[in-house]
């Protein structure tokens, strides 16, 4: 007898536990990188340039993609970045500076010493609802040593986002921090020229 009330009793709860809802699939991740980088035309600087972790938003610099409405902010469900924004954006810009080839060598800041560092601030890293695209914008500052700025100049770059869905939203917001970073790259090995020349 006390075995059929225990087996009825285990029957109970295996039926009680499948009335739990079920967990929510785990989000699509996409990745930050830079990919295939031209070389870029222009003189070689012969020195080191150091990238700083860029500063900004933390909703804009966190794992999440961001979908702008207006003054409105949401993150796109279900979907998120492989690694902190900050994190992808600087690797991708330090990568991108490598293989544009003007510098001797590029680095994260901290890990060399270095000529010169860029600094920067993400001021956009979203998509934008009003005309469907995905935009980058930094406020970049190249800085020699001594905390002597060199050149500063605000850098945008954006990409059409092909259709309401997650993964066009995260390739379009790549294609555009891939195009911002090139932009920095060309932007930064100019006004080091400069600046070498100089003196």
């Amino acid at each position: 007898m006390m075995r059929v009330l225990l087996l009825s009793s285990t029957l109970a709860l295996s039926g009680c536990i499948s009335l739990l809802p079920e967990p929510p699939p785990p989000p699509r991740t996409f990745v930050l990188e830079a990919q295939d980088v031209a070389r870029a035309q222009g003189a070689p600087v012969d020195a080191v340039i150091a990238v700083a972790v860029p500063l900004g938003e933390r909703a804009l610099l966190g794992s999440d993609l961001i979908w702008r409405t207006g003054d409105q902010i949401a993150y796109v469900d279900q979907t998120q970045w492989s690694n902190r924004a900050a994190d992808s954006l600087q690797q991708m810009l330090t990568e991108t500076l490598v293989r544009q080839g003007r510098f001797r060598a590029a680095a994260r800041s901290g890990e060399a010493n270095a000529e010169y560092e860029l600094r920067w601030e993400v001021l956009d890293f979203e998509v934008r609802e009003e005309d469907m695209s995905a935009r980058f914008s930094a406020d970049v500052r190249l800085v020699a040593r001594g905390r002597q700025i060199v050149a500063s100049q605000i850098i945008s770059a954006q990409a059409p986002v092909l259709e309401r869905s997650s993964s066009a939203a995260a390739q379009a917001l790549a294609r555009a921090a891939r195009e911002g970073s090139a932009r920095i790259g060309e932007f930064a090995a100019d006004h080091a020229a400069e600046a070498s020349a100089a003196r």
